[in-house]
């Protein structure tokens, strides 16, 4: 029996951080048109069922928005004897159970927060029980498995679940992860958090993560898994890249840079690499955020070449995938010994003493306080309003350890050209 999982759909939010020559195409590289790769993908492998983790749907008030996604796949599935078995997240707590009741075929489990089991069967004799366990509440602090789990039958058990794992206090159905192992479940395939870290194994158990990541915080390969059932018991799992849009960090060294202009053909370089070492099926459109790092004596060149050609402006298509820059972060060390300057007790020691601190030179508590206070610093600054409707995240740590090296690095470069002026 093979099964297709997936959680954190989210129909009905759009992709932001894309470029003006993107945006008019945030509808086929979002969560719907996700969906629309799943269905087809559960179609061509000939799965027996397709299994979501929660929050399939955005938000309560995006109701007709998902239904019609919802139903054409759902409509597809069923036609060719396919199953679609879910439990509702914290987001979807009661839109998706009005969406059950209006698409024939979509099997809602665990409904008001009390354990559901539905048995699947295929034509070679496997026999699969799916259990599952609703919100009953978009905030539910209580533990699902608290309230028990139904009486263990011969059949594999898959637990299909939202929660929150080793959180403990946390409103969103917190679970501890040696509870869920002493459990009697063959799989847990659990919804909630976007980074997916289940292991394939015997028994796999973990977060399944987002269908597709919509912003710049959810990096790399997304999109369902495999689970393959043995007439005997045995489980295989394996990932199913079908995220239409796919965001990654990308280093580009500039050591070797023999001119300022050679930095553009250095980028657009590195992207056909990425190009080449992303596995198929490609996504649609790759959003990339850059560090230009390394060691040259033409930074100040290189900062100059980069206000004339903006990385963001780069637009390269290879083999039907769009590549684009949605940042990029200059920090490449100047061709000066900081261990050297971090020897003198003027503000150039003082900046290099900081930039090796941020290299990870030094001790970590120290480091781990200066971010600290930069993050308080930033988190004062008001947001502008369209950025928070696009819903941008605020950055995290260590890009804002690129903020502030590349400040650093520019402070520096003045600094030292003004003692060179005064010597």
């Amino acid at each position: 029996m093979k099964l297709l999982c997936a959680a954190d759909v989210h129909l009905g939010r759009r992709p932001s951080r894309l470029p003006e020559g993107l945006a008019g195409r945030a509808a086929d590289l979002g969560p719907a048109a996700a969906w629309r790769r799943l269905v087809d993908e559960a179609l061509r492998r000939e799965v027996h069922a397709v299994l979501l983790a929660g929050d399939v749907v955005d938000q309560d008030d995006d109701f007709f928005e998902a239904y019609a996604d919802l139903r054409a796949g759902v409509e597809r599935l069923a036609a060719a004897g396919v199953a679609v078995l879910g439990v509702a997240g914290n987001h979807d707590v009661e839109v998706l159970p009005r969406l059950a009741e209006a698409v024939p075929g979509f099997t809602l489990l665990g409904r008001g927060g009390r354990w559901q089991a539905q048995r699947l069967e295929s034509a070679d004799g496997s026999r699969v029980r799916v259990l599952g366990w609703s919100f009953p509440e978009p905030q539910t602090p209580s533990d699902p498995l608290a309230s028990g789990l139904p009486e263990r039958t011969p059949e594999v058990t898959v637990g299909l679940l939202h929660c929150d794992r080793d959180q403990t206090g946390s409103r969103y159905a917190p679970v501890r992860s040696a509870d869920l192992t002493a459990a009697p479940v063959d799989a847990w395939l659990l919804g909630h958090v976007h980074k997916p870290d289940i292991t394939p194994g015997r028994r796999p158990i973990g977060y399944l993560g987002s269908l597709v990541g919509t912003d710049p915080g959810e990096p790399g390969p997304h999109g369902a898994w495999l689970l393959e059932v043995a007439p005997d018991g045995g489980l295989t799992l394996s990932p199913v890249p079908l995220a239409p849009l796919r965001w990654e960090t990308l280093e580009v060294p500039l050591g070797a840079l023999a001119e300022p202009a050679d930095v553009t053909s250095r980028i657009a370089a590195a992207l056909d690499d990425l190009h080449d070492a992303l596995p198929g099926p490609r996504p649609e459109a790759v959003g990339c955020r850059l560090r230009l790092t390394g060691r040259t004596a033409l930074r100040t060149e290189i900062a100059r070449q980069l206000e004339r050609d903006d990385p963001r402006t780069l637009a390269l298509t290879r083999d039907g995938t769009r590549y684009f820059v949605h940042a990029f972060g200059l920090e490449a060390l100047p061709a000066h010994d900081l261990e050297a300057l971090a020897r003198s007790s003027d503000p150039v020691g003082l900046l290099a003493r900081r930039l090796r601190l941020l290299q990870g030179h030094g001790d970590p508590e120290e480091r781990a306080a200066l971010l600290q206070a930069a993050e308080a610093r930033l988190a004062a600054v008001p947001r502008r309003r369209h950025l928070r409707s696009a819903g941008a995240a605020p950055p995290d740590r260590e890009r804002v350890a690129e903020l502030l090296t590349a400040a650093a690095l520019d402070a520096l470069d003045a600094l030292l050209a003004q003692r060179e002026v005064q010597t």
